[in-house]
């Protein structure tokens, strides 16, 4: 064997070690993209929550004999006006558009911007869309005037009051949450890579024979 032909040692088993510990984290970006959903969702279920209050009007009603009638605009003689239908009804629907429109606009840039991992991405719409919906609640009620039934004990006959935001079931803050998943549902189905039929890939095969 010649004497300038020099074999390398082998690694060490400490040099293996610091290789295997200097291996990135693939766990971390997956973890910033579920803080950055749920935090989009914090965010935009606060301004969520501000617009659906802001967009709907109360109702004014009257105090008649310890008793708030909505809608009445006159005790003498007792008269109903036109914002009967403003109460539930346009709370609940102002209440479905804004979490509709959160869901949506989360749930698409989510599927397009942090799809790193599908499982994961929709995980956190769900908690992230529940968390989202539970605030929107959280400030409509603390926005809305006070109960009006129980501001008219003890008031006098005639005073105005008005209505207090109500939705027509709790469960309306699912909408968040489904309305992301369903964007987020048609943005991959959308974009899903379509696999190459067998006869096309013989075919491929052939013509790389040739």
């Amino acid at each position: 064997m010649p004497d300038n032909l020099i074999v390398p040692p082998p690694p060490s088993l400490y040099a293996t070690g610091r290789r295997s510990a200097a291996r990135p984290d693939l766990s971390r970006p997956v973890l910033v993209q579920v803080a950055i959903i749920v935090a989009a969702f914090v965010v935009g279920g606060l301004a969520a929550g501000l617009a659906a209050a802001t967009l709907w009007t109360p109702p004014t009603g009257m105090v008649l004999e310890d008793k708030w009638y909505r809608g009445l605009i006159s005790i003498d003689p007792p008269a109903i006006g036109q914002n009967i239908d403003q109460g539930v009804f346009a709370a609940t629907a102002w209440f479905s558009v804004c979490a509709i429109v959160l869901g949506l606009l989360v749930g698409i840039a989510a599927a397009v911007w942090l799809n790193r991992s599908e499982l994961v991405t929709l995980a956190a719409l769900t908690v992230g869309g529940a968390i989202g919906g539970g605030l929107m609640l959280l400030v409509t009620s603390l926005l809305s005037p006070e109960d009006p039934n129980g501001l008219a004990k003890g008031a006098a006959d005639g005073t105005v009051l008005e209505d207090s935001f109500q939705l027509a079931s709790p469960w309306l803050i699912l909408l968040v949450p489904g309305s992301a998943m369903l964007a987020l549902m048609v943005i991959f189905l959308m974009w899903a890579p379509h696999p190459v039929a067998d006869h096309e890939l013989d075919e491929q095969q052939a013509g790389t024979e040739r």
